[in-house]
């Protein structure tokens, strides 16, 4: 374990001497997201002690396309929003099922996604789609994820050199693949619990979960768990773009990630999102490379 340094230390004092504030007042969460503990308020020297976050949004399991598609309308409000226009996004997307990637309009969606300055990334370049990668042969992965990459430049010209791992599942073997291949696994240190897309899949504490989030985050901070890259330190946040609730909802989640930053004492950057490609693609690669995040396991 890393020795901290004498300034870690006091800002690790405290934020253990910190004390929860009074529950923030929200609708629902999925089940998962029930009995997640109250965030702490850090004092104010304790943030000073800390880079300020700049949020990364990722985005998995789509493209969900069409007039009414999630997809479109994620995008249309992280162009237009009052936080941050103009917010770049990485996108994990199944580049080969028939009701994703597999389909023109699918297709015609990767090009839209990537043509408004968001990356994509592989998730599953097959046509049975989100397989997990531990249920694969090392032969029959390393295909899936070649072919993903060959489809999504075919739409975009450009892939980001990073992988998500369908259901979080990952061990040994498939991370020597990605490897082999030359990209590395980018997790996250927040999620939103949305990708539950059949039957109960709104979130009616998601203020309350994503300050709890950004609690864990702000201590893998004071432990210096987590780095910075260009002065900010890139917070990685995971929703899914084929569900509705979240696409319906994803300026309110901007606002709820903003705020939830502040209720835990975190400096923000400005802007609090990224919204140049570049830097973006960066600073997804400096994490998947480190590979050490506030969470330390995975839905």
């Amino acid at each position: 374990m890393r020795r901290l340094t004498l300034a870690a230390t006091a800002t690790v004092t405290v934020i253990a001497a910190l004390v929860a504030p009074p529950a923030l007042a929200e609708g629902t969460v999925t089940a998962a997201d029930a009995d997640q503990p109250a965030a702490l308020t850090k004092a104010p020297d304790a943030a000073q002690a800390l880079a300020p976050v700049r949020f990364l949004l990722t985005f998995d399991d789509g493209p969900d396309s069409g007039p009414d598609g999630s997809t479109p309308v994620i995008l249309r409000q992280l162009a237009n929003n009052p936080i941050a226009p103009g917010i770049k996004a990485v996108f994990f997307v199944q580049t080969a099922h028939r009701r994703r990637g597999g389909s023109p309009e699918g297709q015609a969606q990767m090009r839209d996604t990537c043509a408004a300055g968001h990356l994509l990334a592989v998730h599953s370049g097959l046509p049975e789609g989100h397989v997990p990668h531990t249920r694969l042969t090392p032969e029959k992965l390393a295909y899936s994820l070649r072919s993903g990459e060959a489809d999504i430049v075919a739409q975009c010209g450009h892939v980001a050199p990073v992988v998500r791992p369908p259901d979080w599942a990952h061990n040994d073997a498939t991370e020597a693949v990605y490897h082999q291949l030359g990209l590395d696994m980018l997790m996250a240190d927040a999620n939103a619990r949305d990708g539950k897309i059949y039957g109960w899949h709104i979130s009616l504490r998601r203020r309350s979960h994503m300050v709890s989030e950004l609690e864990r985050v702000g201590r893998a901070m004071a432990t210096h768990r987590l780095e910075p890259v260009d002065g900010v330190v890139p917070v990685i946040v995971a929703f899914h773009d084929t569900n509705d609730f979240t696409a319906s909802h994803m300026t309110d989640y901007l606002q709820i990630l903003v705020d939830a930053a502040r209720e835990n004492g975190l400096p923000l950057a400005d802007p609090p999102f990224y919204t140049d490609t570049g830097a973006a693609e960066q600073a997804a690669v400096a994490r998947a490379k480190a590979g050490l995040y506030a969470r330390e396991s995975w839905p």
